[in-house]
């Protein structure tokens, strides 16, 4: 399953995408009638471009948007879309000058099957790259179709910008905490598995031992503000690696190939969740 990706320029953090570019990359967030005719009549219809202008009159503005690529035109499959906002009034600076944008991450389909659904994400300047905060102190917000109004969004956008502080918090204590090359090795593996959608606690994984040129490319940082052995420098250089790939991986006694981007807007989640809570496991 591949997506329809609009990236927003990582050169331009004060560009916002107009809706004439996010109508070329993702139609759905127009949608005019929900795409499943049997949807409930308790469904009330809201596309998504309700919420961008709503979101615009909080200070919020689309920076990137995906949609599913529809292998045939009905059902489910052909409706999940997100889209990803950034407020220019809000950042989170660092002494290190590792500044960042926290951004809202909006999924949503018009299926009548699904909520709104907001993620919490940051976006990092220092290499153009995003990642998304969860943990189990962290949840999603959601807005029921049947219930949405402005004032209901204004209240999660509230709760969301209320809960920045503690997700710093944590930031803050992951920069604190030193890793062993034990534990630095352990948390490169774990992730290459949860990219494969395997546990890492479970007897699947022991059959999965990727060799030590594979690990050690993964900890190999790109930039030199990305050295270090503190578990948010070695999060994010591992989270860079395991979501954008362009690095060679090998199970012991197997062919080396070439790990790439993940290019589906859902895995993009799903793994980047999944890879915060496996750092935060280590606090």
């Amino acid at each position: 399953m591949s997506d329809i990706m609009f990236n927003f320029p990582g050169n331009q953090q004060q560009e916002y995408l107009t809706k004439e570019q996010i109508k070329k990359s993702t139609p759905l967030v127009f949608a005019e009638a929900p795409t499943n005719p049997g949807v409930s009549n308790k469904y009330l219809f809201v596309n998504t471009e309700t919420i961008i202008d709503d979101l615009a009159k909080l200070g919020w503005f689309p920076v990137q948007a995906a949609q599913r690529k529809a292998r045939k035109k009905e059902g489910t499959i052909y409706s999940k879309h997100m889209v990803v906002f950034q407020n220019p009034e809000i950042k989170i600076t660092s002494a290190d000058n590792d500044n960042a944008f926290p951004r809202l991450i909006l999924t949503n389909s018009h299926d009548g099957m699904q909520s709104f659904r907001f993620s919490v994400g940051i976006f990092r300047l220092v290499c153009s790259n995003g990642l998304i905060v969860a943990d189990d102190k962290f949840s999603d917000f959601k807005i029921k179709h049947k219930g949405y109004t402005f004032e209901e969004l204004r209240n999660v956008v509230k709760q969301a910008v209320s809960d920045l502080p503690g997700r710093v918090k944590v930031m803050n204590s992951m920069r604190t905490r030193k890793l062993s090359t034990e534990e630095m090795n352990k948390l490169a593996l774990d992730a290459m598995l949860l990219r494969a959608g395997i546990n890492p606690d479970s007897t699947k994984a022991d059959d999965y031992d990727y060799d030590e040129e594979t690990i050690e490319d993964i900890l190999e940082p790109k930039r030199e503000a990305d050295k270090g052995n503190d578990l948010w420098t070695i999060f994010n250089v591992v989270q860079e690696k395991i979501v954008n790939g362009e690095f060679h991986a090998a199970l012991k006694g197997a062919k080396v190939r070439k790990v790439r981007k993940i290019q589906s807007f859902e895995k993009n989640i799903e793994v980047n969740k999944e890879l915060f809570k496996l750092a935060t496991s280590y606090l």
